[in-house]
């Protein structure tokens, strides 16, 4: 695939990606007010869920910069999807913890997003080691 078709098609997933993410932040409001009423400590919870949200789509759209800009395996990715990892690891645990014990909501959301957190930091070794083996083919004669 030629770079100029590359470039128009990570546009595309960016721009989806971003209605969709802006679709379920504004929508969330809406579903937890139906179901569970108006409880303020609810909106603590949902701030640290929704800050988690927002990071997941401020990380794809680091990447999809560098991607575009750089190449797939830099140490720049690297350190984002490790720093983005552990931002939203904490954030999911820490909406995990306030819904159990401040609105005594149980839902799995906050837990999902600690899920991806872990899965991001996850990613990050597997960059590092595509960094190094990406060094050594540079290398190779």
């Amino acid at each position: 695939m030629e770079i100029k078709h590359y470039k128009i098609v990570s546009n595309m997933i960016a721009f989806i990606l971003g209605a969709f993410t802006l679709g379920d932040i504004l929508d969330y409001f809406f579903y937890t007010n139906v179901i569970y009423g108006n409880n303020t400590s609810l909106i603590i919870a949902q701030g640290f869920f929704i800050a988690g949200l927002i990071s997941i789509f401020v990380l794809f759209a680091l990447i999809l910069q560098n991607i575009k800009k750089r190449g797939v395996f830099i140490s720049r990715n690297e350190k984002l999807f490790r720093y983005f990892g552990i931002i939203i690891l904490v954030l999911g645990v820490i909406s995990d913890v306030l819904h159990k014990n401040i609105t005594d909501v149980h839902t799995s959301a906050p837990r999902v997003l600690g899920l991806l957190g872990g899965t991001l930091i996850f990613i990050s070794f597997i960059f590092k080691i595509g960094i190094k083996m990406q060094e050594e083919q540079n290398l190779t004669i």
